[in-house]
Parts: C-alpha cells; structure tokens; sequence
C-alpha cells in the first residue's frame, strides 16, 4: 500500500479531518492532500513527525513489514492504542473476553 493510501486509512479510521491533521503538524492542507494523494513525498523528518502525531511506527506508516508473518491493520492498531489507555481492570476485562472467544472457536 502506498504511503498516501495508508495514511488516508488511519485519518479516516480516526475520523481525523485532513485540515484538522495538517494544522496540528503546522503543514499547509495542500501539502498534505499531495501526500495523500501520493503526488508529493514527504521527507523523512516529516514522516517521523506524522507516525509520531498519529502514535504508529514508521514501518507501520510506510506498510513496511521485515517480517512478513506480522502485520497489523489499522483497526488492529487502533484496538491496541484503546487498550493502552486502559486501567489494569479494564485491560483484564479485555484480556478475559478474548481468551472466552479463543476458546469457544476451539470447540
């Protein structure tokens, strides 16, 4: 997927206003279109500054995998970021759900 196209993916899953995206990175929103519009390229400092505005990794950023057995959607991503947020209670609670499904499908 090109950088443009997973970019469009996270603001979109994150319900992030392109406009909205650009200001919080002091990026005119015509930069940003061409980005993911994948017309224009960013460099690499800008590249750092939007995994680390967007909270993913590079890699995840530029849908670069050097191991290619693990691969995370932007859903997945973001499910993981929920969880962070959460108390030790909360993420119990979320562990213990998933463990029930996993053990349901094995029957």
């Amino acid at each position: 997927m090109a950088f443009g196209d997973k970019l469009k993916e996270i603001l979109e899953d994150r319900e992030i206003s392109q406009k909205d995206f650009a200001a919080s990175l002091n990026m005119a929103p015509t930069t940003l279109n061409g980005y993911i519009k994948n017309n224009r390229q960013p460099d690499f400092e800008t590249i750092k500054n939007i995994a680390s505005a967007l909270n993913v990794s590079i890699d995840f950023l530029l849908d670069y995998n050097y191991k290619e057995n693990i691969t995370l959607s932007v859903q997945e991503i973001s499910l993981i970021l929920k969880i962070r947020k959460m108390n030790v209670y909360q993420k119990d609670i979320i562990y213990s759900l998933v463990n029930i499904i996993n053990e349901k499908q094995k029957k």
